[in-house]
Parts: C-alpha cells; sequence; structure tokens
C-alpha cells in the first residue's frame, strides 16, 4: 500500500513508464528506523516482459564506487591500515616516478587530474596491466586544480583494497560489508540463476541482444565483472540497508560497520573552491543537475545505467531510485526524472 503522501511520486512514474521514457523503475524512501516508501514500476525485460518489482536486482553502474569501494576505504582508514594523504606511491611504487603527488584523498575527490576514461578494453589491456599504465600517464591536469570525475581513480582505489587485503575487491566486501549487513542479493558478477530477477540493460551489438545479468560497463566486462569503478548489482532492499547503515552512524544491529567519524568526513566538502563540490567519493548537494530544488543539503551518487542514491543531511532520510533507462537507448533524461522525483519526495517528507 502507498502512502498517501507518496502518491504523486507514484503518479509520475507510472506516467514515465506508460510514456516510455524508462523501461521501469523501483524507489524507495527510508529513514535510521525503516522504509517507509517503497514501489515498483514498469518491466526488468520490456521486450520479455518481465515486470518490475521490489525484488529485482539492478547492474548498478558506477554507484559501486560508494557502495562498494568507498565503503571498503573507510573501513581500512578506520583500521589504520592507510592514511589519506597518502601518495599512491607507497602502495603502488610505479607511480613514484611520474605521479607521486596523487594522494588516496585525490582519488577520492577525483582532484587527480586524470582524465574521465581510458578504454582499455578496445586496446585489450588486462585489470592486472592497468596500474602500471596509469601510472606512466603523463598527459593530465594538474593534481588538485580541477574536479575531473574520473573512472581511473575508482580502479585504482579498488586496486589499493586488494593490496592492503590480499583478496579480491568482490570477495573484501562481500564478507566485511555485505554480510554483515544482510545484503543477500548485492554481489559482483550475479548468478545465472538470478537473470529473471535482473533488470536488462542496454542492447549489445556484438551480442545481438540486451546485455542481462552482466556487467554492462564496458571496461568492468573486460576485468571480468569486478572493478573498483563499476560491476556491483544489487536492489532496493539491500540499499535500504546500506542506507540505514550510514544514517545510523555506521552501526546495524549493534555492530559498527563503519565509523561514524569516517562517516562524517566522507560527507563534507573537499573542493569547495573548485569547479565541483565533492566529498570522498560522494557528490554533494549543489552538484548540477543532481539533487532538485527541495533538497539544499545532502550527498549522493549516480550510476550511467539509470540508478542512484541520495542521502538528505538535515532531514535524516535517503532515496533510492533505481531504473534500467539504457535498455531504451541512451536518450532518457534521467537527470530531470531524478530531479522531479527527488523534488517530490522532499515535499511528501514535510
Amino acid at each position: 500500500m502507498v502512502e498517501k503522501n507518496f502518491l504523486k511520486v507514484s503518479k509520475f512514474l507510472n506516467k514515465q513508464v506508460e510514456e516510455k521514457c524508462i523501461p521501469g523503475v523501483v524507489v524507495g524512501v527510508t529513514t535510521a528506523e525503516k522504509t517507509i516508501y517503497k514501489e515498483a514500476f514498469g518491466y526488468g525485460h520490456y521486450l520479455k516482459n518481465i515486470p518490475m518489482t521490489n525484488e529485482t536486482i539492478f547492474d548498478l553502474a558506477s554507484l559501486t564506487k560508494v557502495i562498494a569501494t568507498l565503503p571498503a576505504i573507510l573501513q581500512l582508514l578506520d583500521k589504520g591500515e592507510l592514511d589519506l594523504d597518502d601518495s599512491i606511491s607507497i602502495y603502488f611504487p610505479q607511480f613514484e616516478k611520474k605521479n607521486r603527488d596523487i594522494t588516496i584523498k585525490n582519488l577520492l575527490t577525483h582532484t587527480s587530474g586524470f582524465q574521465p576514461e581510458i578504454k582499455f578494453y578496445l586496446n585489450n589491456i588486462s585489470q592486472n596491466d592497468t596500474v602500471d599504465f596509469i601510472s606512466q600517464i603523463e598527459d593530465k591536469r594538474n593534481t588538485g586544480e580541477q574536479v575531473i570525475y574520473s573512472d581511473l581513480n575508482f580502479m585504482l582505489l579498488g586496486s589499493l583494497v586488494e593490496t592492503l587485503t590480499g583478496i579480491s575487491l568482490a570477495e573484501y566486501t562481500n564478507k566485511f560489508i555485505y554480510k554483515p549487513l544482510e545484503m543477500q542479493n548485492t554481489y559482483f558478477n550475479p548468478s545465472k540463476d538470478k537473470l529473471n530477477q535482473i533488470a536488462a540493460t542496454e542492447f549489445n551489438e556484438t551480442l545481438q541482444e540486451h546485455q542481462w545479468g552482466e556487467v554492462h560497463d564496458e571496461n568492468a566486462f573486460h576485468f571480468g565483472g569486478i572493478s573498483g569503478h563499476a560491476g556491483l548489482f544489487s536492489n532496493v532492499e539491500d540499499l535500504a540497508k546500506f542506507a540505514r547503515m550510514i544514517l545510523n552512524g555506521g552501526m546495524h544491529k549493534g555492530s559498527s560497520i563503519l565509523s561514524s567519524q569516517s562517516i562524517e568526513l566522507s560527507t563534507k566538502s573537499f573542493t569547495n573552491k573548485l569547479n565541483l563540490n565533492r566529498g570522498l567519493g560522494w557528490q554533494l548537494a549543489d552538484t548540477p543537475t543532481f539533487s532538485g530544488q527541495f533538497l539544499h543539503e545532502g550527498y549522493g551518487h549516480t550510476g550511467f545505467t539509470g540508478t542512484s542514491i541520495w542521502f538528505s543531511k538535515d532531514r535524516q532520510f535517503s532515496i533510492i531510485l533505481l531504473t534500467n533507462r539504457v535498455h531504451f537507448g541512451r536518450e532518457t533524461d534521467i537527470s530531470r526524472l531524478r530531479r522531479i522525483v527527488h523534488n517530490l519526495i522532499a515535499l511528501a517528507m514535510d
């Protein structure tokens, strides 16, 4: 049953599906105590007529950065395994010669100066060789000079987690984040028996069918489905558990997943004098085209496939919006849809 306050949200999202702006969507609103609104619309796979449900699993795309890589780095910070002002050359000596000025903080805030992406999949560069390849980049902006959102930063951070822990990012996050939070449908490389529960993404010309159950991001796909920048799958139920942990200062059922200090640190601005305002991993409220007109304080992140999570810092609730918008192509103005949903939910929470 939909609470009366959220009827406008339901009406708007139903219309978006009916007008084929998106094939389907799942939305959730959660406080520190409970999920207060959750609803699914449309189709997880339009051509196969598979309905979207509250259990539908989505390719999170770049939400991987803040649901997997960021909390792993923050846990290692909490354990004293690293310091944010460490040069990455401490962990990757190959950076000593050309890029030793780059710190972990620069990677987290996208101020390393690296370009947005490198198409490793086109050049057949293996994941094992990416750290070496990135370390040799010379044609880049000065470190700390500008925010340039770059997948390379979180590829390096994912590799850093693996270097410090001796296990893969997938193993680490499953053992130390998802299992403790009882997130049973959050993982890299979902098993084939989950296929009908997974939202299909974009039509793949090479496969001559929609990408379905495998990561959409080309580099992550080339890397075997696991990377610090993309590859994670999850659903609204699990993301609500993650959101409640954040809203509860890192606690879940009496156990500490993250320290309240590291969460607070990650959500403060480190780039307010630069071109974009970012925390550690998180986009902040004044990032253009993201938060909407009625949410003036907070943080969140988006994913290219049509996913997002937003935290209202002053009002202490979270909005989870999951779509497979690329299923119909890349033309959908997901930013406008997200802003309207955020606006309607903000009004409903008054």
